[in-house]
């Protein structure tokens, strides 16, 4: 850039001075001829040079330009190169993920679709078996006296009960009077339970097509839980049950039957408490609980009989602890004795025997040397010997 601006000022230079000269010098046609003749020359020689010039400095510029800009673009290409690499590495994984992510959607999908046919196929039998059981309560008696009784089985076996041990079913009272189950309490007393209940009623309701109609089925089961509750009363369990609480549990199977009576009859619960026995209505939701603290209260009659064993096995062993130290004492007692004669046998020896066994071998009696005799030092450590501090 420098070079051109000097180039540009020498020719400005070199055409006003030739202007200068042609306008002092005479102007002449031989002069003016002359002239026009020879600016070219000097012009073109300065061009000439000057081009030169220009050219070797472009040269040396482009030159230096190139490597630069060579150097440049292979250290570009070098960071680009690398940058790639990096980012097909980082594709490459992402790759890779998605693959590993395709595959366990497909298989949670393949197992989430064989959950969906098992929860199909069971929704489906349920409901055939729901079906079934809903036409056998409706038809059959029998079948819903053993499904109540089964009920109630589950729930005592589920609160940890075991049947001949805290509970029993179908125990044969008097006058042919036979409970559901009769279930033994820790205090020695009894407590009958009874699950027969016809659920017409309530099955009516569920199938009406309109709310009143099915308000008014509900009405009627609730009516009949009443009648049953009554009839039940005038059997006094607890009277022909030996030891039995002043009370009869009326164990209605169906939470969704027991629900719905108490929405259209608020009053049930407390009309069943008005009986004389007085009969406790429960449904699954409400005897559960119920005979969950009946097992914890066998528990805790347990743990208590096996404390009471316990102490009574630690008073034996003490007793027979005591025994035996008496023998012991005894023994000592003995032993002391026993070490009193023979010191008491030691000394007479000493003093009466070895003075004249010692004048009988100073007579050439032929005997041999006595062996000395050691009194006893290790007496028994007896009771009354013994510092209270030991």
């Amino acid at each position: 850039m420098t070079t051109v601006l000097l180039f540009v000022g020498g020719c400005a230079l070199g055409a006003l001075a030739a202007w200068l000269i042609a306008r002092r010098a005479p102007q002449s046609p031989a002069f003016e001829d002359k002239l026009r003749a020879i600016l070219p020359q000097v012009a073109e020689q300065v061009l000439a040079a000057k081009t030169q010039q220009l050219e070797r400095t472009a040269q040396q510029e482009l030159k230096l330009l190139g490597a630069d800009t060579v150097h440049q673009v292979q250290t570009s290409q070098t960071g680009l190169q690398t940058k790639l690499e990096a980012m097909r590495l980082q594709l490459e994984g992402y790759q890779a993920r998605i693959t590993a992510f395709e595959k366990e959607r497909a298989g949670a999908q393949a197992q989430l679709q064989m959950q969906i046919e098992t929860v199909v196929g069971a929704g489906a039998a349920m409901g055939q078996e729901a079906r079934t059981l809903r036409e056998a309560l409706s038809t059959s008696g029998g079948v819903r006296g053993a499904w109540g009784e089964a009920t109630l089985k589950n729930i005592l076996n589920a609160c940890g009960l075991n049947e001949q041990i805290d509970y029993d079913l179908q125990v044969e009272l008097n006058d042919r009077m036979r409970p559901d189950a009769v279930l033994y309490l820790p205090t020695g007393r009894r407590l009958a339970i009874d699950a027969k209940a016809s659920l017409a009623s309530f099955q009516a309701g569920l199938e009406a097509s309109d709310e009143a109609q099915r308000q008014k089925c509900f009405a009627d089961f609730a009516q009949v839980l009443r009648r049953r509750a009554k009839d039940l009363a005038s059997k006094e369990y607890s009277r022909n049950l030996e030891h039995s609480l002043p009370c009869v549990v009326m164990f209605v199977p169906s939470e969704g039957a027991f629900r719905a009576a108490l929405d259209t009859d608020a009053e049930l619960f407390l009309y069943g408490q008005s009986l004389q026995p007085t009969v406790l209505l429960a449904s699954p939701s409400t005897l559960f609980p119920m005979i969950l603290v009946v097992a914890h209260g066998w528990q805790q009659h347990k743990a208590g009989q096996q404390m009471q064993e316990l102490l009574a096995e630690v008073a034996e062993f003490g007793s027979r602890l005591q025994t035996f130290l008496g023998h012991v004492q005894n023994v000592g007692k003995a032993v002391d004795q026993a070490g009193k004669a023979y010191n008491a046998a030691l000394a007479s020896f000493r003093t009466r025997l070895a003075p004249q066994a010692a004048k009988l071998e100073q007579l050439n009696a032929g005997w041999k040397e006595l062996e000395e005799l050691k009194p006893v030092e290790n007496r028994p450590l007896l009771a009354e010997d013994a510092s209270p501090t030991e």
